[in-house]
This record gives C-alpha cells, structure tokens and sequence, in this order.
C-alpha cells in the first residue's frame, strides 16, 4: 500500500484495532521521517476534528470517498 497516493483525499479508514475514521488526508510522512521506518499519514477526523496519525502498520483497509 502506498499511503502518499491518499494525500489530500477523503477517506474511510478501518484501523487494526477495528475502529473507523473518517477525513482528509493532510500530511504524509515518509519512512525515512520515522522511528518505524514506516511511511504514514495523518487526517483530520470529521467526527472529533481531531488530527489522527495512521502508521501504515495500524491501517487495516483505507478506501478514498472523495478525491477532492
């Protein structure tokens, strides 16, 4: 999977511990960027407003909703 192909899209996301989100895609990290080794992104969660960061390890299904 490569998340930077999210960036700046909407999308659903099903954590691996079963949770859901949903939001934009307003950063991506690299793997060079983090401890992991791992690339990442981070969205803004429409039901907490929250900023959520999503290692690719943690990301059980990811599906766009909106490419705007």
């Amino acid at each position: 999977m490569s998340l930077k192909d999210f960036y700046g899209k909407t999308v659903n996301i099903v954590a691996v511990n079963g949770r859901m989100f949903k939001g934009k895609v307003i950063e991506y990290f690299y793997p060079e960027d983090n401890d992991s080794g791992q690339e990442s992104i981070a969205i803004r969660d429409k039901l907490s407003g929250n900023l959520v960061e999503f290692p690719e390890e943690d990301i059980k299904s990811i599906e766009v909703i909106s490419e705007l």
